[in-house]
Formats: structure tokens, C-alpha cells, sequence
């Protein structure tokens, strides 16, 4: 099977009947190039008859192939080319990725399939290979029916967004910002506080690396364009001072933000903006608790219980094989483990063993007493939990203080559990520690199982679950590490914020990949 592939498309309608077949013979990464001419194979004139080429016809080709691709398949990374749609007279078709495939939508010889990889094609691999479907069901192309209207082209076209993990969404809504632009491209990328609002915005990727993925897309599908990639940390960026902007792309969500947008630049003395609207692509794989549209949200719902990065193995032996289970509190962790020792794994619960050792006669009930004094205990000579907890939450100085107290003498019992649960013949056990980041026992670990959920969330359930006050809860959860330290330090996140039914799915899946992981290992 190939890496990259690259379909030759003559008729945009034969896409849905000869993507399921492509799947079979391209992995990752598939280009398509539309030559609406038909004959374009004679003779080897692989050049446009007709240089006059339409932006509306083209923008509803593009949109067509993208959401027919999604529906298909979600796995290709589908790359619609405009360089040589934009400008018909070039023959040359430049990839970043090397064609090691070529699929042709209509029957040709092997002479005009070679001489077409060596006329045409700038990056080819060696042996570059090709296949060809006859035209045995001819399909009306309804790309290339006349046009009423047609679009302007500007020199200067700006848009603005998240791009978090670049969908077919995305890909149409920047492909129509580089139809209509014939000089520089400028693209905001949201940074920072614009993110806090996005649901498990923790999860999404850094500026750095989404301004990277938008450049290398935009100079792959087309390479004549200037683009200027930059972050910004407010809705405006830069349309609120470049007098050069001409046109501005917004969906129909932000279509209020573009008018906003020109408001702002009357008011500073700069020229209104086209505002050409892109409608959103309908996600027909989205579940109950997803968005209809296709969107990066969804993306982001369908990464947890999924492997973000590779486990922690160096050189720890493979069993007994250790998961660290932790989260803030209240996000659902303990529900987690419990599913986790029904699913067949050893169970050592941190929490648990630290509130024995707070018992009378145990290792840390003397420590804690001579460090915080007689006021921490019940009348019935147990320590009063609650009471030790008001003290260490309001005083870092003191938490601290705490923490360097039991943390050893809670890792020391742990370890023995793990040695106990692994001797009882459990080769996978979960270590679950609500502190697991803070005390660093990530060494311990294989892998690091993260419980995430809002903190406007876990709130609530404090007030509910623990009888605090919305104060008391913050508190208790401001001196944890935040959900986007957790996540970092995460092989799986896992969010219990929807149903029972949807965490246990995650947690399935997060087991299922595992399993194949220690199979391979075995193999291997």
C-alpha cells in the first residue's frame, strides 16, 4: 500500500464511487488534481484548453470533494490542489509529499499513464505506480455547468480560526480564501485566552504547531501565494490596522464577527472588507453528544480513551504493567478505576491507602500529629480529616508541608500492593493517586490514564458531592495541577462529562489499544 497517492479527477462525481476502492491502495495522504477537460490525455497535452477558470464552479467542486470525502473516509488526509486549477497553462503538478501512486478517473494506456508521471509530476517516488478506471457509468458533472455570478479575485484576502488538528472543514474554508486570492493570504491563528471557551480546549494543539500544519497545507495546494501566518489573541488581529485587506472569509458562525470587523476598521479610517461567507460541512458520523457540523471539537471528543504519545516503558520490565490512574477532583477517576478492575486489571488506590495510614498506630497518624499539633484530632482520638484540610488547602506553605510528610510513606505501600496484586497473578495494575503529577511518581508508571472534566464541572459536583461551599471548592481545586498539566503528562485522557454509557466507551477503547500494544510487544 501506498503513502501518498494522487488522483487524477476528470469528473468530480466519480469521486464517492472510486474513493472506497483508493482506501485500499493509499495510506495516508491522497492529492487530487481536477482537469475538467476531458481529453486532456491526447497526445500527452496534459495543458487546460480553456484559461478561463470560474471561482464559483471551482469553490462548489472543492466543497463537493471535501464533503464526500469526509462521509467516506475519515482516515485519508485529502489535499485538493488549486496551483494548476488557478493557473490552467501550468502542466507541472508540485506535491510536498512524494506520489508513489497515480489514480486516473477514466481508462488510460500505460504509455499515457508514464508519460504523464514524467511530464507532470514534479515528486514521485521511484517506481511510481498507477491504476485506471474504465468509464463504464458516465456521470453527469454538475462542477462544470455555467455560472450566473461569479466571484471577484483580491490582491489581499484575510481569515481567521482555531485549526486545531486541520479537518475537511478546514481544508474548504482556507482552499476558498486561496481561489479568491491572487497575492498574499493572510491567516489569525487563535492563541491563549482564546482558547478557554472551546470545549476540552486542553486538549488542542500549541499556536506553534497549527500555524506550522495551516503553512504546509496552504503551500502544498498552492505554492504561488504569499502567506502570512500569525497568531492573535483577540477576534481582530490584524484586520484592525492593515489598510491592505481587501476580503475577508468567515462561515456562517462568524459571520457577525466579519461585520464586527468592519465596524472596527470605520472607526480607525481603514477600508470595509467583502465578507464572503463559507457554510459549514455536515459531520454524518457525529454521535449524540458531538457537534452536526464536522469540527475540531468533535476531533478532540474522539481523541479520549485514544494513545496521545507512546507509553513510559525505558527500562521497566513489562509486568507487572503499571497504569497511573489520576485526575482532579470529581473528575470521575475512581469511577474509572472501578471499570478498569471489572475490565480484569489489579486495583491499588493511593487515597485509600493513605487514609489508613492516618489511623491511630499507623506510619503517618504520629508524623502528622507532632508536625500540626492536637488540634487536628477528634474527640475520639482519629484524625479529623476535614480539620487537617482547612488548614493545609488555605496554606500552601503548610500543604507542602504535609505532602513531604506522607508522599514517601504512601509510595512505599504502594509499591508493596503492586508487588502483592502482580504475585496474585494480575499482570496489569492500576495505580490510581489523585496526586500522582504533584508527588512525581510518573517513574512508577508505564503509562499516565488522565480524568478530565471543566472546572465550572467539578465544581459543581464538589458543592454536591462533599457539602462545600462554591469558595471551599475552588480552593480545593486551585492548588491541584490544572486539567492542561494533567493532560501533558498524559499517554490516555478520558472525560467523564457526558453519560456512564460514553466514559465507559472511552475507557473500552483506551483497554482495547492497550491490549494490542502488549500483544505487539510479546510478538516483537
Amino acid at each position: 500500500m501506498a503513502n501518498t497517492g494522487l488522483l487524477v479527477l476528470t469528473n468530480p462525481t466519480k469521486v464517492t464511487k472510486l474513493l472506497p476502492i483508493i482506501k485500499k491502495h493509499v495510506l495516508k495522504t491522497l492529492y487530487i488534481q481536477y482537469f475538467p477537460e476531458k481529453n486532456m490525455f491526447i497526445s500527452g497535452n496534459y495543458t487546460a484548453t480553456n484559461s478561463q477558470w470560474k471561482i464559483t464552479r471551482y469553490a462548489r467542486t472543492i466543497s463537493n470533494i471535501y464533503n464526500v470525502t469526509s462521509a467516506i473516509s475519515t482516515r485519508l488526509d485529502i489535499r485538493v490542489l488549486l496551483t494548476n486549477m488557478k493557473n490552467p497553462n501550468l502542466c507541472i503538478i508540485n506535491t510536498k509529499k512524494p506520489v508513489e501512486v497515480v489514480i486516473f478517473d477514466r481508462i488510460c494506456s500505460k504509455r499515457e499513464a508514464d508519460t504523464f508521471i514524467q511530464d507532470c509530476l514534479a515528486n514521485t517516488s521511484m517506481g511510481c505506480n498507477f491504476l485506471s478506471f474504465n468509464d463504464d457509468e458516465e456521470l453527469e458533472d454538475a462542477s462544470i455547468m455555467p455560472c450566473i455570478e461569479e466571484s471577484k479575485r483580491y490582491k489581499n484576502v484575510v481569515l481567521g480560526g482555531t485549526f486545531d488538528r486541520i479537518h475537511n472543514g478546514h481544508k474548504m474554508f482556507l482552499s476558498e480564501a486561496v481561489l479568491h486570492c491572487t497575492e498574499k493570504l493572510t491567516v489569525g491563528v487563535t492563541d491563549t485566552n482564546m482558547l478557554y471557551g472551546k470545549l476540552l480546549w486542553e486538549l488542542i494543539e500549541p499556536c506553534s504547531k497549527r500555524i506550522l500544519d495551516i503553512k504546509e497545507f496552504l503551500e502544498d495546494i498552492d505554492s504561488t501565494l504569499v502567506y502570512d501566518i500569525v497568531p492573535i489573541k483577540d477576534m481582530y488581529g490584524p484586520t484592525k490596522s492593515d489598510p491592505t485587506f481587501e476580503m475577508i472569509v468567515v462561515s456562517e458562525e462568524t459571520e457577525r464577527g466579519g461585520h464586527k470587523v468592519n465596524d472596527m476598521r470605520v472607526q480607525q479610517n481603514l477600508n470595509k472588507l467583502d465578507i464572503h461567507v463559507i457554510k459549514l460541512m455536515e459531520d454524518k458520523h457525529h454521535r449524540e453528544h458531538e457537534e452536526n457540523k464536522i469540527s475540531s471539537s468533535n476531533n478532540r471528543i474522539r481523541l479520549l480513551g485514544t494513545r496521545l504519545r507512546p507509553p513510559r516503558i525505558g527500562n521497566k520490565p513489562l509486568k507487572p504493567y503499571i497504569i497511573g490512574l489520576t485526575g482532579g477532583i470529581a473528575s470521575g477517576k475512581s469511577s474509572v478505576a472501578e471499570k478498569l478492575e471489572k475490565l480484569g486489571a489489579g486495583l491499588v488506590n493511593c487515597d485509600t491507602i493513605a487514609h489508613d495510614l492516618y489511623l491511630p498506630g499507623k506510619s503517618c497518624f504520629e508524623t502528622i500529629l507532632k508536625t500540626f499539633g492536637p488540634a487536628i484530632l477528634k474527640p475520639d482520638g482519629f484524625i479529623d480529616r476535614k480539620a487537617l484540610g482547612n488548614i493545609v488547602f488555605n496554606d500552601k506553605a503548610q500543604l507542602d508541608k504535609l505532602n513531604k510528610l506522607v508522599w514517601p510513606i504512601i509510595l512505599d505501600e504502594t509499591k508493596k500492593q503492586i508487588n502483592n496484586f502482580y504475585a496474585k497473578g494480575f499482570d496489569i495494575i492500576v495505580m490510581e493517586a489523585a496526586v500522582l503529577i504533584q508527588a512525581d511518581w510518573q517513574y512508577v508508571c508505564h503509562e499516565i490514564w488522565t480524568c478530565i472534566i471543566p472546572p465550572e464541572e467539578a465544581i459543581k459536583r464538589v458543592v454536591n458531592r462533599n457539602g462545600l461551599t462554591e469558595a471551599d471548592a475552588k480552593v480545593r481545586i486551585q492548588v491541584q495541577p490544572s486539567n492542561t498539566e494533567q493532560v501533558n503528562e498524559a499517554n490516555v485522557v478520558i472525560c467523564s462529562l457526558w453519560s456512564h454509557d460514553i466514559t465507559q466507551g472511552q475507557v473500552q477503547r483506551a483497554w482495547d489499544e492497550l491490549m494490542i500494544f502488549l500483544s505487539d510487544q510479546v510478538k516483537n
